[in-house]
């Protein structure tokens, strides 16, 4: 008999039940825990994971916060239409150091390598734009051969490779998965995939990694060890079509997907079966995002799932206590 889904442990009510496009955890000096919400009104609001409730309301813009990133001293947001800001954390809140408005009309969401402080920005003709933590511009990535057409990016994963290679997996419009070197800006491997991906992640112990798209199925690629060649795998089907988030967890025990439907999804690494469907959301998941750290009111490892009916849920799911 299969188990039932768990319930949340916590779920928050974002601020005026406003839509939420994205989610961070941010873990500071001092045991501050928080998990950002970036919202469909162009605010991101800061919940302290102790409480639970708003601990600081940041004004981004007027367009929906579609992706956010918290490092030890900056806030880095993306507004739909393309205006990427960075901001710096001081003692009084976050201040806008840069702007980077690039009129970029899609979805994508940028990447980011924290180390090196730089970011990889989706751009218009299917090409990368390569920025550093300041504000300038170091590189692109842009397709050589444009036979067959790409069409816009619309999804990225940052990943070291073999002896520490630093890539980019980057799913495009017309269905095509790159991987690019990014010490040499040069693509390295292609993959036609079935259908417009629309998020991608991959766990390098696995090997292995996932797409979400507008189908009812997720697709598992690899990534040669050797030659870096990229190879489909198997189809995982769904019940209803429509994923918006694939999210691996560090681990590699398990992967989630967030699904137009509101169900959120999990899935085992080994199995390649889903364990268990969790359908506390009434509208579709925006985004899903695995905490670095264990959240001390729960000393565990939190998943967090935020979507378009304003409700934020928070989960302890198949963590070994320790």
């Amino acid at each position: 008999m299969a188990l039932l889904p768990p319930d949340p442990v916590y779920t928050i009510r974002n601020v005026d039940n406003s839509p939420v496009y994205s989610l961070a955890f941010s873990f500071l000096p001092g045991g501050l825990e928080r998990l950002l919400a970036g919202s469909k009104n162009g605010y991101v609001y800061a919940y302290n994971l102790q409480t639970n409730r708003v601990q600081q309301k940041i004004k981004v813009g007027q367009a929906p916060i579609l992706h956010l990133i918290h490092t030890n001293n900056q806030l880095i947001t993306q507004e739909k239409g393309g205006k990427f800001k960075i901001f710096n954390l001081t003692n009084s809140g976050y201040k806008e150091e840069t702007l980077i408005d690039l009129d970029y009309p899609g979805f994508c969401r940028f990447e980011a390598n924290t180390k090196l402080e730089t970011l990889y920005v989706p751009d218009r003709e299917s090409s990368i734009t390569i920025y550093n933590f300041s504000g300038e511009k170091m590189g692109s990535l842009v397709p050589v051969n444009t036979s067959p057409k790409l069409g816009d990016p619309m999804c990225m994963k940052y990943v070291e490779l073999a002896s520490e290679k630093p890539c980019l997996i980057v799913g495009y419009e017309a269905g095509w998965l790159l991987l690019w070197d990014l010490n040499t800006s040069q693509c390295i491997s292609k993959l036609q995939t079935k259908e417009c991906p629309m998020s991608v992640d991959f766990h390098v112990e696995q090997q292995r990694g996932i797409i979400g798209n507008a189908s009812n199925m997720v697709q598992i690629f690899s990534i040669g060890r050797k030659d870096l060649s990229l190879a489909h795998k198997m189809d995982v089907a769904i019940k209803n079509p429509g994923i918006n988030k694939v999210q691996s967890r560090m681990d590699g025990k398990v992967f989630v997907s967030g699904g137009w439907d509101g169900h959120i999804r999990i899935f085992s690494w080994f199995s390649l079966r889903p364990l268990v469907v969790l359908t506390e959301h009434r509208q579709a998941i925006q985004d899903v995002v695995y905490s670095t750290e264990k959240v001390s009111l729960w000393n565990a490892h939190i998943m967090a799932a935020g979507g378009l009916d304003g409700a934020i849920t928070l989960w302890d799911l198949y963590n070994n206590k320790k």
